[in-house]
């Protein structure tokens, strides 16, 4: 009998939101509100390229393993030199190579609940001590390692701003933590930052121990090209490219991405767009007398008496969304992507005709 390894063996995986929606083969009414996928598709400038580099690129070559294009725009976007970026294929290819370079058997990890959960993943199948901490436990960002144990703390991930909660850890507690577990690696995924503009990005020149990982899935709209990157000092970037696969990114991933730094005003506008659908939708649950818990992201949660039933209304709409109500602190919650105006007027639509027992 052929077993994996004993880390891998009793891991519990990552489990992937519903994928029914794929399986439609006319999208052009399906509203795929699960992931915190754009509701739009990306810059005009992005599909031009893609089709001139179908047409005309050397599709039988590998594709440049080093992404020097693409790193070369990412860093007029950062402000930060080439040697400090890496490029990857998704933010989560970023998280796995930064597990596998920097986890041992046994180094103490932590990680913040409710969160994002691949990176738990990434983190058990290394074999790490996973010490899971409630981001609503009191005190600074300083303050909750301090109480996770007098043993040296191997890695810190942070979600900012916070999925799902939309939890921003202020600027300064996260300085102050760099500060006080200097030997400690700190990965910091802003797959968000678009719409949140806040970023940690400007102290990764000061704090050798600082990782920022941010992803082309979310306001760019490259979700099924996976492209992401990291932003870390060059001795860093230098540890993990030990281990990564520079071929993983594949070139219409590289020249999607190239692209749609080239048309930020693109992006910026449909950031915009859902900052005001967000608004009114708010303000919609609101008024209904529904619980909601806003955030700095492209997504919000409400809280339904019936999620499940809820779930299946929608879906049975043609409206996708994720229920979060198995994670601690979100008993009833729904997470509900936004999108465009239109996009918010077509849940609102369907949401006003859920059974008020459900509600």
């Amino acid at each position: 009998m052929i077993n994996p390894k004993e880390s891998v063996a009793k891991l519990s995986p990552y489990v992937d939101g519903n994928h029914s929606a794929r399986l439609i083969q006319n999208h052009t009414h399906i509203y795929k509100l699960d992931s915190n996928e754009p509701t739009a598709r990306p810059s005009a400038k992005v599909v031009e390229a893609i089709v001139n580099y179908v047409n005309q690129g050397p599709i039988q070559w590998y594709p440049d393993v080093r992404a020097e294009i693409l790193c070369g725009k990412i860093a007029n976007y950062t402000g930060l030199p080439t040697d400090h970026i890496l490029s990857f294929n998704g933010s989560d290819h970023a998280l796995e190579c930064l597990a596998r370079t920097f986890i041992d058997k046994n180094d103490r990890v932590v990680i913040f609940q409710p969160t994002y959960d691949h990176f738990r993943v990434y983190a058990d199948s290394c074999d790490a001590q996973r010490v899971m901490l409630s981001e609503q436990s009191e005190g600074s960002l300083t303050q909750k390692l301090m109480g996770a144990g007098s043993d040296p703390l191997r890695l810190v991930y942070l979600v900012r701003p916070n999925n799902p909660t939309g939890q921003l850890v202020p600027q300064a507690e996260l300085e102050d933590a760099l500060s006080q577990f200097a030997d400690t690696v700190f990965i910091v995924d802003e797959a968000y930052y678009e719409f949140c503009g806040e970023t940690a990005a400007g102290l990764v020149s000061q704090y050798p121990n600082l990782v920022v990982t941010r992803s082309f899935s979310k306001a760019f709209g490259l979700a099924s090209l996976r492209c992401g990157y990291l932003l870390a000092q060059p001795a860093l970037c230098a540890m993990v490219n030990k281990i990564r696969v520079g071929k993983h990114v594949n070139a219409l991933a590289q020249v999607a991405a190239a692209a749609a730094l080239d048309d930020i005003p693109h992006m910026l506008a449909y950031v915009e767009e859902v900052r005001m659908a967000k608004a009114w939708v708010l303000r919609e649950l609101e008024r209904r007398g529904v619980p909601v818990i806003s955030t700095p992201a492209n997504f919000i949660l409400f809280r339904v008496n019936e999620p499940e039933k809820v779930l299946s209304f929608f879906e049975n709409h043609n409206i996708y969304l994720r229920n979060r109500s198995m994670l601690p602190g979100l008993t009833g919650y729904l997470r509900l992507t936004v999108g465009s105006r239109e996009v918010m007027g077509h849940f609102w639509n369907v949401f006003e005709k859920i059974p008020s027992q459900f509600i």
